[in-house]
């Protein structure tokens, strides 16, 4: 294990060394998944796939007196997610997706739900990163304490992160529960509803009051999952191919799709299982759409929410894909979405093949009078100008950029616009 560690880590070294005597940049490339083009580049593309083991675990704690599970760097987050089990731990949360590498989740600040949880980034415990000089340092909270303190969310700007160790929880079981709710009342009651539980979101339906709650919490109780059938039916059926063949419809003829959101209104009800918290958290998702998400002050979040509303209500917009909001904590690292602040993320999608671009930019145009940060991985069109004011160690950040990659050799025309060029 230590060999082909040393042995990924020297490819990874002459990768950079070739691409400095070459003029190139390097970018690493995970899943895929960003809708943004943080991984994109006209020099060397970098795939980590192939990092994808499990190098240490803890599962007692007994060394640093937490579980943690120590993992290459292109490891995916399902993997991970079965390599935890294996050893009775889990993630203490995570998003609805599972197909990103785990570094490249980290390094675009993505997140779940739960207010008293913070993103994936906030596990980190420690990491190994090799650097533009081609040099490997370990950072962790003691040892190059400021690249641990920014690089936990790095959008691949100040190394190629190789190695990570993860901070865990014991495994445990969720209760989930589902249940309808019209708009407004969402609204009125929406500090409780995130208090009230470990981690609640909800979709609420544009052109429709309609939304469903999702409100999952811990249980000592037996999992209790959906037959075969059930799951089918209420996981990739009507989520994916009823939903899809909806929003085809609605693709070719647009003026329907207020109509067609009445009928999936319709179909939104209850539901409950208990489940490992992995299944729990994990969703199927096999339509294609694109996606802009607004991380928030948490307080604003019902206000924006009706402001959304109004701007559809009031345009010719027809917009087939429900809105999804979550919650996170606040945390302390400069390019996350929630430093310094309880946050709310609200995220918006077009399906993919129609145009996207006038809904995405009156969303923003609202997110902007409530300084909003858009999501690094998703889309938006923001830049350093209009980005540094929104984090205050953003000046931080930039400083030991340019210590560490003086030349842009991780740069992108990505990174050229959101993070500067100087």
């Amino acid at each position: 294990m230590a060999h082909d560690k040393a042995r990924a880590q020297i490819e990874v070294i002459e990768t950079i060394k070739r691409a400095r005597h070459q003029g190139q940049t390097v970018k690493v490339v995970g899943s895929g998944h960003s809708f943004s083009a943080a991984a994109c580049t006209s020099g060397r593309m970098l795939s980590i796939t192939e990092l994808n083991r499990v190098i240490a675990a803890d599962p007692t704690g007994a060394i640093s007196g937490e579980p943690t599970i120590t993992v290459e760097a292109g490891i995916s987050i399902n993997r991970l997610n079965d390599e935890l089990a294996a050893r009775g731990l889990a993630l203490a949360n995570m998003g609805d997706i599972a197909n990103q590498t785990i570094s490249g989740a980290v390094s675009t600040g993505t997140h779940g739900t739960g207010a008293n949880f913070g993103g994936l980034a906030t596990f980190i415990r420690e990491f190994e990163m090799v650097t533009a000089s081609g040099e490997v340092v370990r950072c962790s909270p003691t040892e190059e304490a400021e690249i641990f303190h920014c690089g936990r969310v790095s959008l691949g700007a100040l190394g190629i992160i190789t190695q990570l160790t993860l901070g865990c929880v014991p495994a445990f079981n969720l209760a989930h529960k589902e249940r309808p709710a019209k708009l407004q009342e969402v609204v009125a009651n929406l500090d409780q509803s995130v208090s009230e539980n470990e981690h609640f979101e909800f979709y609420w339906l544009p052109h429709t009051e309609a939304c469903s709650l999702l409100m999952n919490n811990r249980t000592t109780d037996s999992v209790r999952p959906q037959s075969s059938y059930r799951k089918w039916r209420n996981e990739v059926f009507y989520p994916n191919y009823f939903f899809g063949a909806l929003v085809k419809a609605g693709k070719l003829i647009p003026p329907l799709v207020p109509r067609i959101a009445g009928v999936v209104a319709g179909t939104v009800g209850n539901a409950r299982r208990i489940d490992r918290s992995d299944h729990i958290f994990v969703s199927t998702r096999l339509l294609r759409f694109v996606e802009m998400e607004y991380a928030l002050p948490r307080e604003n979040v019902g206000e924006v929410l009706l402001a959304l509303r109004d701007f559809i209500d009031n345009s010719d917009l027809r917009v087939s894909f429900p809105v999804e909001v979550r919650f996170v904590a606040a945390d302390d690292i400069p390019l996350s979405m929630a430093t310094g602040r309880d946050t709310g993320f609200i995220a918006v999608h077009m399906a993919l093949g129609i145009d996207f671009e006038r809904y995405f930019r009156g969303v923003e145009a609202i997110m902007n009078r409530f300084a909003g940060r858009p999501h690094w991985g998703k889309m938006h069109y923001q830049d350093a100008k209009s980005l540094a004011p929104l984090y205050p160690e953003w000046d931080r950040f930039l400083v030991l950029r340019s210590q560490l990659d003086p030349d842009r050799l991780f740069t992108n025309d990505y990174l050229d616009r959101v993070l500067g060029t100087t």
